[in-house]
């Protein structure tokens, strides 16, 4: 028998079970089911294998590609020869796996936990406002859903505010909010990584950051858009590296670049995430301009709370939860606004490349509030809390 087996499809990404480590260094005997593989636009990637402090990893093979509807091959018998007391599943309880282990942890008598990103309403009339009529059939698998797991889920951990108050609306009984930590040991403010990257890609100017996915609602267009105005100071866009025919989005953020002439300007980069955060430490400001749109608005924006741990002022827009990571913490324009956000950065090139004097608190919180040592806190906290509730 083992305390706890995690099943995440995150943990396909190494550095995403390291908050696992954590709890496993309290005691806690752990395992992990994680897919053996994913399929992206790009093709078909296997797992990243299992590291020396990961505890032990069980690859199974995931059927289907839709989080609410995939499931494990042989997720059954493992469940049978473990025999956690807790499972802890990373993805929402409105899924085909949440109603899969809840059945099973009601007749095992153990607890389930699940992690949800959700921040939409999942009533039938806002759905139908937001995706229109022919979802219909989607929206009711939804409250069908909600109907098989609302009774044997026993927590929920949500990754922002709108999620804990929607699933507390709903009726489940145990919901907290909890951050998408990230790792302080690689995510820190380090002058010498600042230094060897400025050095490595011959950066002078004030380097203006966007890290993360190229995908509309990312918002990306917003912010090429915004620089194009501001070609009369001294700065670069430091951005990923991508693939200009990988999608129609892709062509158009060439498109927009060419157009706004500032394609001399582009450094590209293509790090890790056990990279990233050195090129983080290289940027001096970090612009997130998310954008809602109807069946999406920002879930959490973990390069922001990457970002401020870093010691970065982040820029970003009012989309979702960005507000509430932010904290104050950095500057908010509104989603979409193009000109805010150029007023924003005008006010900003000139001065940023000196240290920003509130780096230090900058840091602290992210660290205090948003790592994964907060993480395993929350966890803990929940994992505890329940098991006493449930011996009475």
């Amino acid at each position: 028998m083992i305390d706890v087996l995690v099943i995440s499809h995150a943990c396909f990404t190494s550095i995403n079970r390291n908050v696992y480590h954590l709890l496993v260094k309290d005691g806690y005997r752990l395992e992990m089911v994680v897919p053996e593989s994913l399929r992206f636009p790009s093709g078909v990637r296997e797992a990243q294998p299992a590291m020396p402090e990961d505890p032990p990893i069980h690859f199974l093979n995931l059927i289907g590609d839709n989080p609410r509807t995939y499931s494990f091959e042989g997720l059954d018998e493992l469940l049978k020869e473990k025999k956690p007391s807790i499972v802890l599943l990373d993805n929402d309880p409105v899924s085909r796996l949440a109603i899969f282990a809840g059945e099973w942890c009601h007749k095992n008598e153990a607890l389930l936990f699940c992690i949800s990103c959700e921040n939409l309403p999942l009533g039938i009339l806002p759905s139908i406002r937001r995706r229109g009529l022919k979802s219909l059939p989607a929206i009711m698998l939804k409250r069908w859903m909600l109907s098989k797991t609302k009774n044997t889920v026993d927590g929920i951990f949500t990754i922002n505010r709108d999620g804990q108050k929607i699933f507390q609306e709903e009726g489940y009984r145990w919901v907290r909010y909890m951050p998408l930590g990230f790792d302080p040991a690689y995510f820190f403010p380090d002058a010498d990584n600042r230094l060897r990257i400025r050095n490595e890609l011959g950066l002078k100017n004030t380097i203006i950051a966007y890290f993360g996915r190229l995908t509309t609602e990312k918002g990306i267009h917003i912010l090429i858009r915004a620089l194009a105005g501001l070609k009369n100071l001294p700065w670069e866009l430091m951005m990923d590296a991508f693939d200009e025919f990988g999608s129609d989005y892709s062509q158009q953020v060439k498109k927009e670049l060419e157009e706004a002439d500032i394609m001399d300007r582009v450094v590209y980069i293509s790090p890790s995430h056990f990279e990233i955060a050195a090129y983080m430490n290289a940027a001096d400001l970090v612009v997130v301009p998310s954008v809602s749109v109807p069946n999406w608005k920002e879930q959490y924006g973990r390069v922001a709370a990457e970002a401020m741990a870093c010691g970065k002022t982040v820029i970003a827009s009012d989309s979702g939860s960005l507000p509430e990571l932010l904290n104050s913490h950095g500057i908010l324009f509104p989603e979409g606004n193009v000109e805010v956000l150029r007023e924003i950065l005008k006010k900003k090139i000139p001065a940023a490349l000196n240290e920003e004097p509130n780096s230090r608190l900058i840091a602290d919180y992210a660290t205090k509030e948003l790592s994964i040592c907060k993480q395993k806190l929350v966890l803990k906290n929940g994992f505890e809390t329940l098991k006493k509730q449930k011996t009475g």
